[in-house]
């Protein structure tokens, strides 16, 4: 039979980040005035960071969730 599934391709060059859709900004109304801020999934460079954590930055360090996952060891 013949093979029916197409092999997925890896996207050539960077992959734009799809929450600022490659500008590297976003509107904010933080404060109660709309303004343009650096987008947090990409750190304003409109590309795609994988495993990137957006709210990394915001959260104090030594709270919850600021750890990284350690290998498991057998």
């Amino acid at each position: 039979m013949a093979e029916d599934k197409q092999e997925e391709k890896e996207p050539e060059g960077p992959i734009p980040c799809s929450p600022c859709r490659g500008t590297g900004k976003l509107n904010s109304n933080s404060g109660g005035e709309p303004h343009l801020v650096d987008c947090p999934w990409c750190e304003g460079s409109g590309v795609f960071i994988p495993e990137h954590d957006a709210q990394a930055a915001r959260r104090p360090e030594g709270e919850p969730g600021d750890e990284k996952p350690q290998p498991a060891v057998d």
